[in-house]
């Protein structure tokens, strides 16, 4: 018989969901100001997403770090 699945807290899917836009964000705010028209990028807009995308990852990953060390 198969195990049954373990239900996952709504707070487990925030960290996943953090961590995932934080990467995103992280990959494609480069790929975004090298691919665009000269004027429409400008170097504050991409650090202030690549910042963004940074602190969403981190917070996600503090979070995760603080409930591991609960359990």
């Amino acid at each position: 018989m198969s195990e049954p699945v373990p239900t996952r807290r709504p707070i487990d899917r925030v960290e996943d969901a953090m961590r995932e836009i934080g990467t995103l964000v992280l990959a494609f705010a480069p790929l975004d100001a090298v691919f665009s028209p000269e004027g429409s990028g400008s170097l504050g807009s991409v650090l202030l997403f690549v910042l963004l995308g940074l602190s969403f990852f981190l917070l996600a990953l503090l979070l995760e770090r603080r409930r591991a060390r609960e359990h």
